[in-house]
């Protein structure tokens, strides 16, 4: 396997990851350039290590599976759209596998826990605490603000990162 294709095994997915979590941190929204990015990333890397026709086909149902369910909970509200593209996404890099459920389950963990903190820094008022300069940026509004939504890209993003074992990828 040659070095720019390790490279890219190695750091594209944990890249994206971090750009998922700063831009829903940061601005409430993953942009769908980033989950596009990521999906050509991903039919780029499975023409380069020569997946089976097979496993491409188990890779692209658990992206379908997840986004499904992903657009389900947001027509019900409880996720945006850019979650539902980008844990799709994912499920395309990880597979039907054991790793899929395992970053659901990681993602829920770290969900869980960050709705936590926001609750406590909501219901401790932090806003009110901060400079009027501070607590007027507006990402800084959206985290101390009680009727704001959760940024979940942060909770998705950070499951990606700790899900995702490029020594996978570099075996085939």
């Amino acid at each position: 396997m040659g070095d720019t294709l390790t490279i890219f095994i190695r750091y594209f997915f944990p890249a994206i990851m971090v750009g998922i979590i700063l831009f829903d941190f940061f601005s409430m929204t993953i942009p769908n350039w980033l989950n596009a990015l990521l999906m050509v990333g991903f039919i780029g890397l499975i023409f380069a290590v020569n997946l089976p026709m097979v496993s491409i086909g188990w890779h692209l149902f658990a992206a379908f599976i997840t986004l499904a369910i992903g657009f389900g909970a947001f027509a019900l509200n409880f996720f945006g759209g850019g979650d539902a593209k980008s844990v799709a996404a994912i499920a395309a890099w990880l597979g039907w596998s054991l790793d899929t459920a395992l970053f659901l389950l990681i993602m829920a963990i770290l969900g869980g826990l960050f709705a936590i903190i926001l609750l406590i820094i909501r219901y401790m008022n932090i806003g009110k605490m901060l400079p009027k300069k501070v607590s007027e940026i507006n990402w800084v509004k959206a985290i101390v603000t009680p009727e704001m939504r959760m940024p979940y890209g942060v909770a998705i993003g950070a499951a990606g990162l700790v899900i995702y074992t490029p020594d996978k990828w570099l075996m085939l």
